[in-house]
């Protein structure tokens, strides 16, 4: 009986090292789990959340994609200021993190980046890494709820009247929410 117990017990142990090990360098895109993402997930979004943050030229891949001639950032009073190549202000990047924490849609909270243009418009709204389940954000993307918020101005956005998308009302309800503690303090 105890070689038994020693051989369940090294598994136990070698369990502890190897499993979590294993998951977190998981990310093969042919398993089941990566199958059932495939064709839903936005760009620059990540089904799993061991993903490392995606950039582009050192920038994060969301302040490229809602400013492509982006070439440096830094920290603003409001947000992170966006610069060119010239160091000319294309705008502010507003990420809801922390002011739209505990906030939550179907399967968690629903993190944004607010693209903001010099003259206090919002350029887009940008979905960051979340644990919806993509078939519900695909829903929000394609009935346009990102776009909502388009060529508004910040003072105008944060009043608008945004429907939820039926079908996704939690993850709606909490992208919309979301977005209004983003730009509260703008």
């Amino acid at each position: 009986m105890l070689p038994i117990m020693k051989k369940y017990l090294v598994i136990a142990i070698l369990s502890l090292f190897l499993v979590p090990a294993m998951a977190q360098e998981h990310n093969c895109g042919n398993c089941p789990h990566h199958q059932q993402h495939k064709g839903q997930q936005t760009s620059g979004k990540s089904c799993c959340s061991q993903q490392a943050k995606k950039t582009i030229n050192g920038l994060p891949a969301e302040i490229v994609k809602a400013f492509p001639t982006a070439k440096s950032v830094k920290k603003a009073e409001k947000g992170t200021a966006v610069y060119d190549a010239s160091k000319n202000l294309l705008g502010y990047a507003v990420y809801s993190k922390p002011a739209s924490n505990g906030i939550q849609g179907f399967a968690g909270e629903t993190p944004l980046m607010v693209a903001i243009s010099p003259k206090d418009k919002v350029l887009s709204v940008t979905m960051l890494d979340n644990n919806e389940t993509p078939g519900y954000l695909q829903k929000v993307v394609s009935a346009g709820l990102l776009k909502a918020w388009d060529g508004m101005k910040v003072k105008r956005a944060k009043k608008a009247n945004v429907d939820c998308v039926s079908g996704a009302t939690f993850s709606s309800q909490s992208i919309i929410a979301t977005f209004r503690a983003a730009i509260k303090n703008w």
